[in-house]
């Protein structure tokens, strides 16, 4: 019977999962998850603390900078992300490590086993929601002091929603993935506060987050926290309200995102020292996100950017560099994402445009890209295309002096490829 399927290998488990529901599809509600959850973890916490981030962007560094301080103040924690960028692993992390293929092998099998009612009748679960029970099922098991899950699209409806958060961040606002959370920055900002529990912490991490975040953590009950009013950042130095003082690093990573993170680990039950957070902070470390490295003589830069807030923030980032050489943008997106926008918003930031097709039944193709580009006034003997970003790439490489700067963007299928390729042995 199915629900004694059993393989050794997470490669295996994943193309049975992809051929029960495709990683790409979206069906969102609660409903199955809960009933699947209810027979899983049999009501049991998954840990000591909850802390539940969610947001248009800024929720990976946002992650990223909570576990290096529970780290630094030696708490077990765990994290839940998504996507990934080489290995499924990567999105079920403890202490700051991917997990391993026997423990996430083990826990498919008793997730799949537990999509079973006593009818032996299936509840069919999206790639998400599995996703998502397989991190609750093994965070359980680790009799954690504090699980950090990182809300997937939404917020309200999205499977790990599940979980009742004891502080919740949403770190900020914009429009994206409007055929799911529509095109209007209040419903958008409500739809994300759906995470917010009634008398529990609810922190607006964003200055400039719609009031309609805010509203639902007041109409709800919640314990409404909001930047600039009850804490805020200035000259280097985090202070709320009650009169709390804590400096903070120089560090690579968003640094905007900072005052919501200080705010959240002041507010779990857990006793966590002002130098434990700031020298957390300094060693917080992201993958993808404006990272750096040098392959083949050349100067590399990695960043998921895929919407227009991001490809601001990039536009922005991009802007401080003191580069003497040409900005060699390599780029790919996917379909449903708005590459106008990202365009338009970046068209004054490269010198040169390498734009590459992404594969699968959401993906765009390098043509329409270009188009976009030319019409942005970019001229057409500063634009190439090609098949893959691999390809992309390649030829950036080729054509970059070693005073030039490749920025790798898109999505975060992009620069995974890129990083596979860099990091293979």
């Amino acid at each position: 019977m199915s629900q004694t399927l059993s393989f050794n290998q997470v490669s295996d488990w994943l193309s049975w999962l992809e051929q029960q529901h495709p990683s790409h599809e979206i069906d969102m509600g609660l409903e199955r998850i809960r009933q699947v959850s209810k027979r899983l973890l049999k009501n049991t916490p998954i840990a000591k603390q909850v802390i539940t981030v969610a947001g248009t962007n800024g929720k990976g560094s946002t992650v990223a900078f909570l576990s290096a301080i529970l780290d630094q103040a030696g708490l077990s924690y765990a994290s839940l992300t998504s996507p990934h960028f080489m290995h499924f692993n990567e999105r079920i992390q403890f202490q700051g490590k991917p997990i391993d293929d026997k423990a996430l092998c083990a826990s498919f099998e008793r997730v799949n086993k537990a999509r079973y009612d006593a009818n032996d009748v299936a509840t069919q679960l999206t790639y998400f929601e599995f996703n998502a029970l397989l991190a609750f099922d093994l965070m359980q098991r680790a009799d954690l002091d504090v699980a950090v899950l990182e809300i997937g699209l939404g917020g309200r409806l999205d499977a790990v929603n599940l979980i009742d958060a004891d502080v919740a961040i949403v770190t900020s606002i914009a429009i994206d993935h409007v055929d799911w959370l529509g095109d209007n920055i209040d419903l958008i900002g409500r739809e994300k506060a759906g995470i917010y529990r009634a008398h529990k912490t609810a922190i607006v991490g964003a200055v400039d987050c719609p009031s309609s975040v805010s509203e639902y953590a007041q109409e709800i009950n919640a314990q409404c926290l909001q930047n600039g009013i009850d804490f805020k950042v200035e000259n280097d130095t985090w202070s709320n309200t009650q009169g709390l003082l804590i400096e903070l690093p120089k560090t690579n990573l968003p640094s905007m995102n900072m005052a919501a993170v200080v705010q959240a680990v002041n507010c779990i039950t857990f006793d966590i020292k002002p130098c434990d957070i700031t020298l957390g902070l300094a060693k917080a470390r992201l993958i993808g996100r404006f990272q750096r490295l040098q392959w083949q003589g050349k100067q590399v830069i990695l960043d998921v950017a895929h919407n227009p807030h991001a490809a601001k923030n990039l536009a922005a980032t991009l802007a401080l560099e003191a580069n003497e050489g040409k900005a060699i943008a390599v780029l790919a997106m996917l379909g449903d994402k708005d590459y106008k926008q990202v365009i338009t918003t970046l068209k004054d930031s490269f010198d040169v445009w390498m734009l590459a097709t992404s594969e699968g039944v959401r993906g765009l193709s390098s043509q329409v890209l270009a188009e976009q580009v030319t019409s942005n006034g970019v001229t057409a003997n500063q634009v190439a295309v090609f098949n893959t970003p691999l390809e992309a790439f390649s030829e950036a490489l080729k054509v970059a002096a070693p005073n030039d700067t490749i920025i790798v963007f898109g999505s975060f299928v992009t620069v995974g490829e890129i990083l596979t390729l860099t990091q293979a042995k």
